[in-house]
């Protein structure tokens, strides 16, 4: 029992012996760790108060919209740009800079907006909004005429964000460049796909639509089992009744609504009376830059 009592006991003394001849080395790794935490302090205050100020920047852009006091797309597009160039790195930097490629979009200055996509790519390669940033660059390319490559970046979106909202629009708009490239097989693929996926929505009731007129095209694309028109009718008898595609965002995204959500312009491989419709990247995020401020 002696013996048991005066184990602890030794060894703190031999505690007491050891910090005697270290306390010098304990003194400084004691500091050295109070250093760290205020680092970590200071450096978290500061990203917050940097963040907030972005956000509050971006609060005081304002949207472009068709009222007639509102700025146009272009002012607004450089708004957005300033916010994101003068914080960059910041959250609400990022949203500037998706926002203002999308507003030069609107604006239909497409070779500048591919430009803004492909810089949010690159400075903001883990943010949750990257597949919303490949649509627009693949949109942009698109309206430039440049099909092949507009192409090749929605097949791009859709291998790597197989599950993110924006690949239903996606689809609907690989398929109208598969109709263009004579390949009405892939794109009558791509409307099954979204007509079954979207039965009660206007996205769904569109590509039924699509779909239909894609099969009187190519009468060999349709069911055997069924008439070709039947795959889209119920789709054709809910589309007054149904929303249109627009409304149909997710919760965490935000909109610059242009005043029409297509942008025409000549297809140079189909009739002078012909146009190609080409869809508008306007899905963006919607933590709402005042969100910030709480």
């Amino acid at each position: 029992m002696d013996a048991q009592q005066t184990q602890p006991s030794d060894g703190f003394y031999n505690f007491l012996a050891w910090l005697e001849v270290n306390k010098r080395k304990v003194m400084l790794w004691a500091a050295a760790a109070v250093v760290v935490v205020l680092v970590a302090v200071v450096v978290i205050s500061y990203q917050a108060q940097k963040e907030r100020r972005a956000s509050e920047a971006l609060s005081n852009v304002r949207a472009p919209s068709t009222a007639a006091n509102a700025p146009s797309a272009g002012v607004a597009a450089d708004g957005y740009l300033k916010v994101a160039k003068e914080h960059a790195g910041t959250q609400a930097g990022a949203r500037a800079l998706l926002l203002g490629a999308a507003a030069k979009f609107q604006d239909g200055a497409y070779a500048d907006a591919q430009k803004y996509y492909e810089q949010f790519m690159r400075d903001y390669p883990d943010s949750r909004w990257v597949p919303q940033a490949y649509f627009g660059h693949a949109s942009s390319l698109d309206a430039q005429g440049k099909a092949a490559d507009s192409t090749k970046q929605f097949e791009e979106l859709r291998r790597r964000y197989p599950n993110d909202p924006v690949i239903d629009e996606t689809k609907l708009a690989l398929a109208r460049l598969y109709e263009t490239q004579n390949r009405p097989a892939d794109a009558y693929k791509l409307y099954d796909e979204l007509v079954k996926a979207n039965q009660f929505s206007g996205l769904g009731s569109e590509a039924g639509l699509r779909q239909t007129e894609l099969v009187e095209k190519h009468p060999e694309l349709a069911p055997t089992n069924q008439p070709p028109a039947m795959n889209a009718l119920p789709m054709m008898s809910l589309t007054n009744m149904m929303p249109h595609a627009t409304n149909r965002t997710a919760t965490n995204r935000i909109q610059i609504r242009p005043m029409t959500n297509t942008t025409q312009r000549p297809n140079t491989n189909t009739t002078a009376t012909q146009t190609q419709v080409v869809p508008v990247p306007v899905k963006l995020p919607t933590d709402a830059p005042a969100a910030a401020k709480q």
